[in-house]
């Protein structure tokens, strides 16, 4: 259980009475709009009273009860008490905030008798040492309320900024009359953004004001209502730690100042002093939640969702109650109708073949390569054979797929006639649209078209035997060809002589000339290929991935990065400095593909799996890369306003994994995850947090489709502990382990787990799940997955969605395997295929496949990017 927060609001109870009192004018205003002002009151107490802040939480539960009291003598009470019941809710509530008030006020009593007696010593104390040591300094000032805002602004000598983080909808309806207000949307409020960032998404009357910041004297903060110090990844906190942490290019003449309550408070209390006096919030976050307890996220055992449950939505064919038809029709009335399910047949029957001609192509093309004479050399020739490998696997793979969906459109086909005989069951009858000439004409051209692609189905098997006979035959000892072939594994064409990492080692400072080796050629930019240096195409997917990460790739094409380099860490900012080459090589636009040679030669310094030339993990080397990349960044102090005891424990955890810096890299891309533990006896909770730079889920073993969904949801639900001795009740009852998130990223890396050990073989042997997982490219909403106790301090994060930008992809088997990237090209608004050294462009339908390995997901704002 967190502490409780130092007293800041009065010295005693009779001066905290003093802050209860209500504006004057509010007993004109409307009931309803009064009601919406007490729910929000309701909401701000119950937030402070989860954070213990005693006063803060008195003073609004005195508030809401006041209103209260004015709400029930109101002239229009009796014409809308139905109304009013419905928005302010059941008597039994407000007794029990009678009662924590009660409790509250009693506790605060003590409290200030005991720091008045404290205060009397510390200043018997200071009156000792201030002969000694001369004035003491007092507590820098960072709020401000409505009254002072309001002197503020009419002080003509003053210069000042005012900075609304409100929406841009709130803004739009009423702002406060003063010429210097720049509206920054919550929406571009979340953590990675910058101040630039900011800049470049704002429109250009705002740009104007936001570039003022630098020379005025005063900026003060401000969002709708946050009372005290907002809570972190709110819009406001994330406002103040862009400014203080992300803003290199200014500094500030004095601390920013937070208007306490907010534009709500101002406009309670100075309504002629907005633009629209009458003005109610559009986002008023209204929740039936309540967490009466710190720290306890379930109060209810039955509020878990267990991970057996995880799949019981998965898609399948439903079983038909023919004792209930109602129920059983209504499980149809979202069904596609016939001729959208043939429409798409016929669709992937056109790409089915199509797919099935290019395998034709690539096989021809890889046996004339076989029959190349020996004056071709080895090398040359080993690179085409792996290519033309490398294809085969990502076509077959799609070829597998199509064939799976199109066993999936025929059984909606017969849902869709079990669908027909039952609405004909139920007496309803058949429109004549529905039979139509235009249906028997489709089923017979997708019948065709199936005929044809098994004829060349056929011939694509005889083809493959034929090769196979042919490869036989060549096999045998007197073709001079095999000893060729054993003398490939011996030849290394990527490694550099020793002397060169030898250089490397003794002169780590020194800077290093790059060799990309590019093939020139205008294309767009971030459309730059990456050569395959032997079998290095794990590498190149995710060094693609991160190229089209956004801001990311900014943050390195810009150079800003240098401002934050490590030279003190184990890498001493070489990774740092190699990705920044690579990613700008990429955004030249001069290049149609380069060689990342540098790059691997310093990443295989620190980890020697990597500069071989056996194939990797892109997993492995992205968990790694990401590390390394944080701490070569890992230069900026994270800033608190109180001791570590004070802070809540997810926040005490983060800054303790980090130890008290921070980097760009981890503000993009590392989250939080909340791990409790329930005693199923008492109830009691314990918790503890660890930072994560991806989630890794596992896959159905007995399912060849299944959604993200279904995958997080195993994640995250809760599983039974049997063997659970509970300190505090001293029982062996069990208990329940549930993961929560507790600090979203911005970039959400999501990773399947498709490898695993084969548990009947005899040693170690891995096998590849070839599960088709089915995931968004747009709204992904993970709200769900949120830490209850996170949802009520910041209601925005229920509104967070995430879209995808790109996949890392894997082809094959553990012996034989291939990677590749798909992503979202933000400045073309495209999808494209990035296959090593090749870069083509990709039909979004295409993205879902069972070759997905790794998902990049973000939720920064998709706003114009900068001119890199």
């Amino acid at each position: 259980m967190s502490r409780l927060k130092p007293i800041h609001r009065a010295t005693n109870l009779g001066a905290l009475k003093e802050l209860y009192s209500l504006p004057k004018n509010i007993e004109g205003k409307k009931v309803l709009v009064l009601c919406q002002s007490a729910n929000k009151l309701k909401q701000h107490a119950h937030m402070f009273y989860l954070e213990r802040d005693e006063e803060e939480a008195c003073i609004c539960y005195m508030k809401y009860l006041n209103l209260i009291d004015i709400i029930h003598k109101h002239h229009e009470y009796a014409d809308k008490k139905r109304n009013i019941v419905q928005a302010l809710g059941s008597n039994s509530e407000i007794v029990s905030i009678y009662e924590k008030v009660e409790k509250l006020q009693d506790s605060l009593e003590k409290r200030y008798a005991s720091s008045c007696a404290q205060n009397e010593r510390e200043q018997n104390k200071m009156r000792n040492l201030q002969d000694h040591i001369g004035p003491i300094i007092s507590h820098v000032k960072d709020t401000i309320d409505a009254k002072e805002l309001l002197e503020m602004i009419s002080n003509p000598a003053l210069s000042m900024l005012i900075v609304d983080c409100r929406s841009d909808r709130d803004f739009e309806d009423s702002r406060i009359k003063y010429a210097f207000v720049v509206n920054v949307p919550e929406s571009l409020l979340v953590p990675g953004m910058t101040a630039g960032k900011i800049h470049h998404a704002l429109p250009q009357d705002s740009k104007q004001l936001w570039t003022c910041r630098g020379v005025k004297e005063q900026l003060v903060l401000m969002d709708n209502g946050t009372q005290g110090a907002p809570h972190k990844d709110t819009p406001l906190w994330v406002l103040e730690d862009i400014l203080k942490k992300w803003d290199h290019d200014v500094v500030y003449k004095k601390p920013f100042l937070r208007v306490n309550g907010g534009f709500l408070n101002f406009l309670l209390h100075y309504p002629a002093y907005c633009t629209n006096p009458k003005y109610t919030t559009s986002t008023m976050d209204q929740t039936d939640e309540y967490y009466p307890l710190d720290d306890i996220e379930y109060p209810n055992i039955s509020d878990i969702r267990m991970k057996d449950d995880s799949f019981e939505s998965q898609t399948g064919r439903p079983a038909i109650d023919r004792n209930s038809k109602a129920a059983a029709l209504s499980k149809y009335q979202t069904a596609q109708t016939k001729l959208e399910i043939l429409d798409q047949q016929d669709k992937l029957m056109d790409k089915s073949i199509q797919n099935i001609k290019e395998i034709i192509m690539a096989e021809d093309e890889l046996a004339q390569i076989n029959e190349k004479e020996d004056h071709v050399a080895d090398d040359e020739k080993d690179e085409n054979l792996q290519h033309i490998k490398n294809k085969l696997l990502v076509l077959t793979t799609k070829h597998d797929d199509m064939i799976q969906e199109n066993n999936e459109l025929k059984e909606q086909l017969e849902l869709y006639k079990e669908k027909e005989r039952l609405r004909e069951e139920a007496g309803e009858l058949i429109s004549a649209q529905e039979g139509t000439r235009y249906e028997e004409l489709a089923q017979r051209r997708i019948q065709e078209k199936e005929e044809r692609r098994a004829r060349l189905e056929q011939e694509r098997i005889e083809l493959e035997r034929k090769a196979k006979l042919k490869e036989a035959y060549e096999k045998k000892p007197q073709i001079s060809k095999e000893n060729r072939i054993e003398r490939i594994p011996q030849f290394d064409r990527t490694a550099k002589p020793s002397g060169i990492l030898s250089d490397y080692n003794h002169n780590v400072q020194r800077e290093v000339q790059r060799d990309f080796a590019p093939v020139y050629g205008s294309v767009g930019r971030g459309l730059t290929g990456l050569k395959n240096l032997g079998n290095t195409c794990y590498m190149n997917s995710i060094l693609q991935c991160l190229s089209n990460t956004t801001f990311l790739n900014e943050y390195f094409v810009e150079e800003q990065f240098k401002q934050n380099l490590n030279r003190n860490n184990k890498t001493q900012g070489r990774i740092a400095e190699e990705v920044a080459a690579v990613i700008k090589a990429l955004w030249t636009g001069q290049y149609k593909c380069i060689a990342s040679k540098n790059l691997r030669f310093v990443v295989g310094q620190y980890e020697r799996q990597f500069g071989g030339i056996e194939q990797q993990d892109s997993h492995e080397l992205l968990t790694i890369l990401m590390d390394w990349l944080h701490s070569d960044l890992q230069t900026v102090p994270i800033q608190i306003d109180t001791s570590l005891e004070n802070l809540p424990a997810s926040e005490r955890a983060w800054i303790e994994y980090f130890k008290g810096k921070e980097s760009y890299v981890a503000q993009l891309s590392y989250g939080q995850i909340k791990s409790m533990v329930k005693c199923v006896g008492c109830g009691k909770e314990s918790s503890t947090y660890e930072s994560f730079s991806s989630l890794s889920l596992e896959l159905p073993s007995d399912a060849n489709r299944c959604n993200l969904s279904n995958c997080l949801d195993m994640y995250f639900n809760g599983e039974r502990i049997m063997d659970w001795h509970c300190a505090h009740c001293k029982s062996n009852k069990g208990a329940i382990k549930k993961l929560d998130i507790s600090r979203l990223p911005s970039i959400l890396v999501i990773h399947f787990k498709r490898f695993y050990a084969d548990p009947d073989a005899l040693s170690t042997v891995y096998k590849k799940k070839q599960n088709y997982v089915t995931f968004p490219l747009t709204d992904l909403d993970i709200s769900r997955y949120i830490a209850p106790s996170e949802k009520i301090r910041n209601q925005k994060l229920k509104s967070r969605r995430y879209h995808l930008y790109g996949v890392s992809n894997h082809y094959g088997s553990m012996e034989s395997g291939h990677y590749t990237a798909f992503c979202r090209n933000k400045l073309h608004n495209k999808w494209y295929k990035y296959d090593d050294h090749t870069v083509s462009s990709l039909d979004k339908s295409d993205v879902c496949s069972s070759a997905a390995y790794i998902l990049f997901y973000s939720v920064l704002p998709e706003g114009n990017p900068s001119d890199m």
